[in-house]
């Protein structure tokens, strides 16, 4: 089983998320050995990155507020990782993994407000202060990518995939189930 990444599929011109990724994806198909190819969008635990300006300010800063993607529940990666080990039936296949419904950056700090029970200020960051900002502590061409996602998404970026629910036999967390898990992050 490979932990790969949906943009593999829909970035497949991008350096850092199509051309590394698919030579991995190549490599393992290649193999010999069975093998299952996991690709999830953005992960809901990427919002830990807000989670010192939640805790001193109760505020989230972050570009594109209201650009929707299916963010999915690490613990939901997880689980299908487990099951296709587990189970027979899934050599071969490739699962797409998202969310149950596109999320907004909005959205996220409302949900992670209503967790904590307590209001959370959105404010909004223009693609360059976000890309000042994430270039501290990532590749340019990762950032040039990743704010691409964010903020133009392809419409295979914002689809829904049925793939947790088809492995699992339930529909993924949303945002709001993975934010009430992981208060203690943000208080």
């Amino acid at each position: 089983m490979l932990l790969s990444s949906q943009g593999v599929a829909t970035r497949p011109q991008s350096a850092s998320h199509g051309d590394v990724g698919r030579s991995i994806e190549d490599a393992v198909r290649q193999s010999g050995l069975d093998w299952t190819i996991l690709r999830p969008g953005g992960f809901n635990s990427n919002t830990y990155a807000w989670a010192e300006s939640v805790r001193a300010q109760r505020t989230v800063a972050a570009p594109f507020g209201d650009v929707g993607l299916p963010t999915i529940d690490p613990a939901d990666v997880a689980e299908v990782a487990a099951a296709t080990l587990r189970e027979d039936g899934h050599a071969g296949r490739i699962y797409e993994l998202t969310g149950p419904a596109l999320t907004t950056p909005r959205q996220q700090a409302e949900a992670l407000g209503d967790a904590l029970g307590e209001p959370i200020r959105f404010a909004e960051l223009t693609r360059d202060e976000a890309r000042a900002q994430m270039l501290r502590f990532m590749p340019e061409p990762v950032v040039e990518t990743t704010l691409a996602i964010l903020g133009e998404p392809t419409p295979a970026e914002q689809r829904v995939s049925p793939d947790v629910e088809r492995v699992l036999g339930r529909a993924p967390r949303t945002f709001a189930d993975w934010a009430r898990r992981n208060t203690a992050a943000f208080r």
